[in-house]
Order: C-alpha cells, then structure tokens, then sequence
C-alpha cells in the first residue's frame, strides 16, 4: 500500500510554508543590516556567519536529543516555533550587538529545521510493512521506503522559495505605506518570516504516528554511526562539496556585476535556476530508481563541475545565463542525493542524527569556503574560485561514483 494522499499534502505544505519564509528571510536579511542598521560590511558578515557557526553546535545537538528520547516530531516543533519566536524579535533589535546576539539565538533553533524536517518527512513516508527480504536491490530505495517518494514533497520547498521571492517586494510596498505594527521598511521582513515559519508547524502536529517518528536510539548509536564506512565517506563528501560550493554561489552577484550584469540580471537568473529545479526535484523517484542515491550524487556533482567551470570561462552574458540552468540538476543531485544516501546508511532509530551530521558537515564546509573564497576572488580575480569549484566538484563527482560503498545499513540497527 502507499502513503495517504494526506499524508504527502501534509508534508508538502510543511516544506511550503518553510521556504517560504527563508525566500523572505535569507536574500534580504544582508541588506536589511546594511541599509536599516547601517552595519559595517565587516559587522554584516559576522552576523551572517554566526548562522552557520552556531549550526556546527546546534544541528547535531537537536538531532541527538530527537532521536534519544524519540520525539522528532514535537521536536521539530519546539525548533520551529523557538526560529519563529527569534524573528519576530530581529526586527526590533536596533544595534549590531543585540543583532548578532539576537541571531545566535535564532541560528540555535533554524539551522536545526531542515535536516530534523528531512529526518521527519522521510520517517513518515516510509512504510516497513513493504520492505520484504530479498526484494530490494543494492543501492537502490528500499520498497517502502521513504527515500524514493522525498522529492514529491521536497519540491514544494523550492516552490515555497520562489513564491516569497517573487511577491515579497509587492507586499513590502503595501506594508511600508501602512501603520500596522512597530517594524518599518525591510523591517517588515521579520513578522513576515515568523508567520511563514509558524504556518509550518500545524502540518507537523496533524501527522499521523509512526514508529520511525517514535523510535528511540540506544547510547553508543551516534559513536557507531559515525564509525559506519557509508556514513563517514558521506560526511567528508558533503564536507568538500560545500567547500567547493559556497563560495561561488555567495560570490555570485559580484561575478554577474564584474561581467556587466546588474541586480536585474542576477533577479533573472535565479528564477530561471528555481524554475528548472522545481520539475527535477519533483520528478526524482523515477531517476532515483534507476541510478540510486549514489549515482544521484555523482550526477548533481558532476553537473556542478562543468557549471562553474563554464561560468569561469565564458563572459557573454546571454550564454553565461543559460549555463546557470545546471543549478538545478546539482541541487537534486548533492542535497537530496545526500539526504535519501543517509537514509539507506543509517539506522532507522538514528534517522535525526544522521541528518544532522550532514547539516554539521555542510556547514563546516560552507564557513572554510566563504572565509577562502572572497580572499581568493580578490587575489586572483573574479573568475579563480569558479575554476577551483569546478575542478573539485568534477573530482569529487568521481570520487562520488568510485569510493562511495553502496549504502547498507549497519548490522547493529536494532537490538
């Protein structure tokens, strides 16, 4: 049997509402220090990296608790409304340090939504009464598994991005004229990112209960899944990945503006990489199915790869932005292939803290990349940390292919 239509239209308007804050929350919060507070671009760039540095701490710690006491579900809960709580506070802190401090706190609750929300989606779409002995094959979505189904649900995040991203300077423009509450200007962004977060956490309470929601990890279960080979190759392909990554896609408006573009040009083409990301994302269990969560890995690396050594190469901007379209490809392909690969290596009682561990690595990787990478684009040119990118994600998506095992879970998933 499958899932409950209810059920994928419960998950969907979860990740919906979710994304649709972050599309309000993370292309704007920059220049709402900048222009609002009038921060320094040295005091604008620690606020922001206090997000992934507070993560480091926070995803593995949220993820643990989740998975000790079996509760992934209320907490996820506790972080949504904690992360909604913190952004209505932002936009009336007036000063840098109330700012950062103020960030911190709402890094400690958000960094932990998307790896608890995957872990939840994933434990609620899966169905173990199909899984039968000998019916799956190696590498493949295990027959009831929730892996295969992820990316129907997922999408609708990506969806969520978009819409926010499009409407938010019309609804910014009418609340601006109004007088309905204490928050002005770009301030705005922050009673707007708190609904959105608050309307996700409904869909959460109304699943229905399952035993991946409720089952409880044993002491000693994070020790083993880190020893576990698919589990410790995942994490350090995810580290590196996001060390070649981060840094080009942050550094990316001052590369269209250094070839001629404008914020206009940069507007574009990120609604044309959304646009293509959505189908691929939403259609990924017929591909999954067919080249598993490694080979899905492999793809969106290799994708990533000939990108950024494209854009490195080519300056005409009309083709420049086409190329932007393998975006796409490279997000269904590193961070679902990431989550659905975590998902077939680790135990089912573990499911929160692998996630997590991913999170951790990602964010490991994203810091070191954005400390090196501005440090490079203004040493060597705007183009070097695209040539970088895009030969560490070519050699990664070897690696991908060639020194990923097949995920297995390990012997000691239960007792």
């Amino acid at each position: 049997m499958a899932e409950s239509p209810s059920l994928k239209l419960k998950l969907s308007l979860f990740w919906f509402a979710y994304f649709a804050g972050l599309g309000v929350f993370f292309p704007f919060y920059g220049l709402f220090l900048e222009q609002e507070l009038h921060l320094s671009p040295s005091q604008v760039g620690l606020v922001l990296a206090a997000i992934p540095w507070v993560g480091l701490i926070a995803q593995p710690l949220w993820g643990r608790a989740a998975d000790r006491r079996g509760s992934r579900r209320s907490t996820l809960v506790l972080c949504l409304s904690g992360a909604a709580a913190a952004y209505a506070l932002l936009g009336l802190l007036p000063s840098f340090w109330q700012i950062l401090g103020g960030t911190i706190a709402l890094a400690s609750f958000s960094t932990a939504v998307v790896p608890m929300g995957t872990a939840v989606s994933l434990a609620a779409l899966t169905q173990p009464s199909l899984a039968k002995p000998g019916l799956a094959k190696p590498g493949l979505p295990k027959p009831g598994g929730g892996g295969s189904r992820f990316g129907v649900v997922r999408v609708w995040g990506t969806v969520g991005f978009l819409v926010a991203v499009l409407c938010l300077p019309h609804a910014l423009e009418w609340l601006q004229t109004s007088d309905l509450g204490p928050w002005q200007g770009l301030g705005w962004l922050f009673p707007l990112v708190a609904l959105w977060t608050l309307a996700a956490v409904p869909w959460i309470l109304l699943l229905p209960p399952s035993r991946g929601l409720a089952v409880r990890s044993e002491p000693g279960d994070t020790r083993r899944l880190l020893r576990h080979p698919p589990v410790t190759r995942l994490l350090i392909l995810v580290f590196f990945a996001n060390l070649s990554l981060q840094a080009p896609i942050q550094l990316f408006p001052l590369l269209v503006t250094a070839r001629g573009g404008n914020a206009e040009w940069i507007s574009q083409m990120w609604v044309l990489m959304l646009l293509v990301e959505i189908p691929l994302i939403g259609f990924l269990s017929p591909g999954l199915r067919k080249v598993g969560a490694r080979g899905l890995l492999s793809l969106g690396l290799l994708s990533e790869g000939l990108r950024w050594m494209a854009t490195g190469l080519i300056s005409d901007l009309e083709v420049f932005r086409w190329i932007q379209l393998l975006h796409g490809v490279g997000v269904a392909g590193i961070f679902i292939g990431s989550a659905i690969y975590l998902e077939e290596a680790a135990p089912e009682r573990s499911r929160a803290t692998g996630q997590s561990l991913v999170a951790t690595a990602a964010g490991s990787g994203t810091i070191l990349s954005l400390g090196g990478g501005g440090w490079i684009f203004e040493r060597f040119g705007p183009e070097s940390p695209y040539f970088l990118a895009g030969a560490g994600c070519l050699a990664l998506a070897l690696v991908a292919h060639r020194g990923l095992p097949t995920p297995s879970r390990p012997s000691l998933d239960y007792t």
